[in-house]
């Protein structure tokens, strides 16, 4: 099923569009809504609070999900380059299921958080951040409508962060999938905006939500995705939080 829906997806370059705008629309959608239905039940009945930021500017969700669209549409044309590739031999992908799929979660996982955090210090440098990152921390207090509400440029790097993989070993395609699935909920928990872990340390490996709302309250500083370690590795770290 899925090696027929892979072949399909990456058979021309349109029915890549096609696809991968409707699966992000998909799951940016889904994963959204449903997580604002558990942190809701959350706050109910664990009572769950948010990081105490308050700086929601007018029409913000607005302006997220106006930009978050955009970016799926960045992230849709990026499925022709993908397609072009294995079309050409330049990518490889395997349709087998085995117990290495697993494995490359793992190593899938560790991959984006490299990748997230190298793209990260570039668009906090002066020129990417006045031109680039500026639409992203427009929203200071990060909303779970925030995930994709990036500048297009920002979106695009972002989105290359399957093709090195592609370019180097032929992954399962189920591992393939997992990734922007597993990127999306993670991201959604650093935009929500809650301190799911409010007895531990602000350096501590669970503490990643508070982490980025607090980077996005500073505008500088945990330019980490989910692990605290290439911050502390990289001096970036941001000491007042």
């Amino acid at each position: 099923m899925l090696e027929t829906l892979f072949r399909w997806t990456f058979d021309t370059w349109y029915n890549a569009f096609i696809s991968l705008l409707v699966f992000f629309n998909l799951l940016y959608w889904s994963v959204t809504l449903t997580g604002i239905l558990i942190f809701r039940y959350m706050e109910r009945s664990r009572g769950l609070v948010m990081v105490d930021n308050h700086y929601k500017y007018p029409d913000q969700v607005r302006k997220e999900i106006w930009q978050s669209m955009r970016s799926i549409f960045v992230f849709s044309l990026q499925g022709i380059i993908i397609q072009q590739g294995l079309l050409f031999g330049w990518f490889n992908i395997s349709y087998d299921l085995n117990g290495w799929f697993f494995l490359q979660i793992v190593l899938l996982f560790l991959w984006n958080e490299i990748h997230f955090f190298g793209c990260h210090y570039l668009l906090h440098t002066r020129f990417m951040m006045k031109r680039v990152h500026w639409v992203h921390h427009h929203s200071k207090e990060p909303t779970v409508f925030s995930t994709f509400s990036f500048h297009w440029i920002e979106a695009f790097l972002l989105g290359t962060v399957i093709v090195f993989p592609l370019l180097v070993y032929p992954f399962q395609t189920a591992a393939i999938l997992s990734l922007p699935i597993m990127s999306l909920v993670i991201n959604l928990l650093g935009h929500c905006n809650y301190d799911f872990f409010s007895a531990h340390a602000p350096e501590h490996i669970l503490k990643f939500s508070y982490r980025h709302s607090m980077h996005h309250k500073r505008g500088r500083g945990n330019l980490g995705f989910l692990l605290p370690w290439l911050d502390t590795l990289f001096k970036t770290t941001h000491k007042s939080i």
